[in-house]
């Protein structure tokens, strides 16, 4: 997977393209996005790669005993060397919540060999 564009598109008036001046924010976004849109898709739901995708709302609703955060700790980051080789994943913090239903996802990247980590974060309910 390459890199996507941001969404919403805001255009500028420096390059009319929705880029700002300040590129490796963009990246670092753009990246965040990838990483929700895998992180999000469940397997065969994107018709080109069924493959593609980790499907987390499908662990939301089973109990917190039988969810095994080592094997969707892999599965991300299986899904993420694959799909999105320009990232490197420095640690992944799973949090299930059975009471409030929610399932939270952290994730401390690096990219292109940059020394400075960067946070993402998702949380499902």
């Amino acid at each position: 997977m390459s890199l996507s564009i941001i969404f919403p598109i805001n255009m500028n008036s420096e390059t009319n393209a929705g880029i700002s001046s300040h590129p490796d924010s963009d990246t670092t976004a753009a990246i965040k996005q990838n990483m929700k849109m895998l992180l999000l898709t469940r397997k065969g739901e994107y018709v080109w790669d069924s493959d593609f995708g980790v499907g987390l709302h499908s662990y939301l609703f089973e109990n917190e005993n039988t969810i095994s955060t080592q094997i969707l700790e892999g599965e991300i980051r299986k899904q993420v060397s694959k799909y999105m080789p320009y990232v490197s994943i420095d640690s992944i913090n799973i949090d299930i919540n059975s009471d409030y239903q929610t399932l939270r996802v952290q994730i401390r990247f690096r990219y292109n060999g940059l020394s400075i980590p960067d946070l993402f974060e998702v949380e499902i309910s």
